[in-house]
């Protein structure tokens, strides 16, 4: 008994009995064979199969676009073989004969190790639709949605009744209770294990197994998965490592742009460009880390009232202004910064790879004062100066990166920070204030004046609290 199998675009797989006689195959829908495809003859080729010679011949209709076997454009008659392959456009059909009792014999598992050899066989068999598998998979940017689509596509072309997609987190460390011994032998050793109606099939990428296919025909009455169904699935296994690879590049791409965007926002270039490259790295954001620190805290005064004066879009301008200069001006010292609704936190370290020449509590108050400077020389527009301060405090604190990996932002904590908080309420209007380890950072750099031990909300000790008065 001759068969085809017949693979399309966009068309469910089938097996097609060849009867005895004349068996014409074409586009013209009064066909023995019907193909969809647009590049096919609308009455394309012939098959004649000789039952008492069991001998099959395929003849080519002087079709626009040609007739194939193995590759090979035919011209008259060609006699056909079991395993011929044969390509009508984008159809391809595969030729298969079973002796009587053949389908009724029972069939052990087979077991087929990916070697190079078999890739490039397999490739080379199916490359028309290998080409529709790839022009498919590659629009899309998301893994469920790539999932989706290769489950149709496999579903489509072999005919199968289940497809399952193991990747490799669903293994490791500890397979599903769903992944039998041949599923885990397949992994192992970088096999495809094939069953008369299941096949396991590994997704690799050169040395590394990405995932597993799983393909399942549940039909009664379905032919056992064979050769050709093997090559086809192998040769779609290559293409979904391929879009694997793809989809952890893309991934990657979009957590470095997300980390760039949010570096950007809030730490110098310079500073943005070492933890990117640090992050690539390791795949992580620094920590919560034990280190020395110097804060600024600056914020406007009244903001309350100012914003009930001029209302929600006019403040809210105002506000983006106050962020755009003073953020310029501690990037430029290489500092750090996080918004605080009508203020900003800077943060110092002497860690900096650009600035190690300059202690980090100087390079504070030299941004502390041009803070001061640049928003008392401007014009908001609202009758009034925007009257601000700036309080600065040096000392050891938790410092890093903190968050989910939607939502990371580098921050301080610790007592030093809750004292430079504090402070600001001496600041204002357009004082500089600084805590005692600051001072003594600064002592014969910058005249001062001694404010003397302040009592802080929260706090049971006073602090020594000093005034930034000029540079010496």
């Amino acid at each position: 008994m001759w068969r085809l199998h017949i693979s399309e675009s966009d068309t469910e797989a089938r097996w097609v009995e060849i009867l005895a006689g004349e068996t014409v195959i074409g586009r013209n829908s009064e066909n023995n064979i019907v193909l969809a495809d647009v590049s096919t003859s609308r009455h394309h080729a012939q098959l004649t199969l000789d039952a008492a010679q069991k001998q099959l011949t395929l003849r080519d209709l002087d079709s626009a676009n040609g007739t194939y076997v193995n590759r090979q454009r035919i011209s008259g008659q060609v006699e056909l073989r079991p395993n011929d392959i044969i390509r009508i456009g984008q159809a391809v059909l595969y030729v298969a004969e079973e002796t009587v009792g053949a389908a009724q014999k029972p069939q052990g598992k087979t077991t087929h190790r990916f070697t190079r050899e078999l890739l490039l066989e397999s490739l080379d068999e199916h490359a028309i639709l290998l080409y529709e598998v790839a022009r498919k998979l590659n629009t899309i940017t998301d893994l469920p949605s790539a999932v989706q689509e290769l489950t149709l596509l496999i579903k489509r072309t072999l005919g199968v009744d289940e497809f399952d997609l193991f990747l490799k987190s669903d293994w490791d460390p500890a397979p599903p209770p769903e992944m039998d011994t041949a599923a885990l032998a397949a992994i192992r050793n970088q096999s495809a294990e094939v069953f008369p109606a299941l096949m396991y099939v590994p997704v690799i990428s050169g040395d590394e197994v990405l995932g597993l296919m799983r393909l399942a025909k549940t039909s009664p009455g379905a032919c056992p998965f064979g050769r050709h169904d093997l090559q086809l699935a192998i040769a779609i296994s290559h293409q979904t490592a391929l879009t694997l690879q793809r989809m952890v590049l893309l991934t990657k791409l979009r957590q470095e742009e997300r980390i760039h965007q949010l570096l950007h926002r809030f730490v110098p270039p310079a500073e943005a460009d070492y933890l990117i490259k640090d992050y690539l790295r390791s795949g992580a954001l620094p920590g919560l880390r034990q280190d020395k620190v110097t804060i600024i805290f600056s914020d406007m005064e009244g903001s309350t009232a100012l914003a009930e004066q001029v209302g929600v879009l006019r403040f809210s301008e105002i506000i983006n202004r106050y962020y755009h200069e003073a953020t310029t001006i501690v990037f430029q010292h290489g500092g750090m910064v996080r918004y605080l609704g009508d203020g900003i936190m800077a943060i110092f370290e002497d860690r900096h790879p650009t600035y190690e020449h300059a202690l980090a509590e100087e390079r504070a108050v030299r941004a502390g004062r041009e803070i001061i400077e640049r928003i008392r020389a401007i014009d908001f527009g609202v009758g009034q100066r925007i009257t601000i301060g700036v309080a600065i405090n040096t000392g050891i604190c938790m410092v890093g990166y903190i968050g989910s990996e939607e939502r990371m932002e580098f921050n301080a904590l610790g007592d030093p920070v809750n004292v430079a908080f504090r402070m600001q309420e001496l600041a204002r209007p357009y004082r500089l204030v600084v805590g005692p380890a600051t001072m003594a950072a600064i002592v014969d750099k910058y005249a001062t004046h001694r404010i003397g031990a302040v009592s802080l909300r929260g706090r049971e000790k006073p602090v020594q609290v000093y005034e930034v008065l000029d540079s010496l």
